[in-house]
């Protein structure tokens, strides 16, 4: 049974390390995607206010006018500020944690559902063992984006809060979804699901985890049509 147990977590570990590799170099493409987006709106920023001083100097604020018009809408320069949410990873200092949310949120875009992501303050040194964090949290993850594909006006927000006088790390992830009755208390059953036969797995798995933590715990919430799980980190482990 040793023998076994040690293989698994060998196993376990391995994949963790190959997911980790795969996460962070997504994360990496996309950074470089959105840093070859910057170099082409700064060039054409640049001829932006070329064409607006030029209209300027005429001093006629109709030319102006529509100087300007012409810039926004018909050649319609937009800067999508929704996809530098990436940016903001950069206050979780755990790596795979990092990976998880990089991945997940620009899988999420890929399905066409917006991201809020707000993440203030520097989270890191979480006591938590790094292979039940990114468990749990991809099986949140996971859970929210598959429901907001469903919803008529999909979402997902992520916000990590740090409560220095609790001393407390907030992970809340929100997400739409049909507007139709949901058992927040059986969800967690492993042999329920409301997504099929067989499938109902995920949040018993975390259930089973939080059962290994004593500074660890879950909060769930569902009201008209938004779901809303709320993980909440003690930093220093109750005695």
């Amino acid at each position: 049974m040793n023998i076994k147990t040690r293989q698994l977590d060998k196993q376990r570990i391995q994949q963790l390390k190959d997911n980790q590799l795969a996460d962070l170099t997504s994360y990496v493409q996309q950074i470089e995607a959105m840093y070859d987006e910057l170099r082409s709106f700064r060039h054409d920023y640049h001829n932006v206010l070329i064409s607006l001083n030029q209209s300027i100097k005429t001093k006629d604020l109709s030319v102006i006018e529509d100087t300007y018009t012409r810039i926004l809408e018909t050649e319609g320069i937009v800067l999508e500020d929704e996809h530098y949410a990436l940016g903001k990873l950069n206050n979780l200092k755990t790596l795979p944690i990092k990976g998880i949310f990089s991945t997940h949120i620009i899988q999420a875009w890929q399905k066409n559902i917006p991201v809020h992501l707000e993440i203030e303050d520097i989270i890191q040194d979480e006591p938590i063992e790094v292979l039940d964090y990114v468990r749990i949290t991809s099986i949140l993850l996971d859970n929210a984006i598959e429901a907001a594909e469903k919803a008529e006006n999909p979402f997902v927000t992520i916000v990590f809060l740090k409560n220095e006088t609790e001393r407390e790390i907030q992970l809340t992830i929100e997400n739409s979804c049909p507007d139709e009755p949901i058992d927040i208390v059986r969800i967690f059953d492993k042999a329920f699901s409301t997504k099929g036969k067989n499938r109902g797995l995920g949040l018993a798995t975390i259930q089973t985890i939080l059962q290994n933590y004593i500074n660890l715990s879950l909060q769930t919430e569902y009201q008209d049509g938004v779901f809303r799980q709320i993980l909440m980190i003690k930093e220093e482990i109750p005695r």
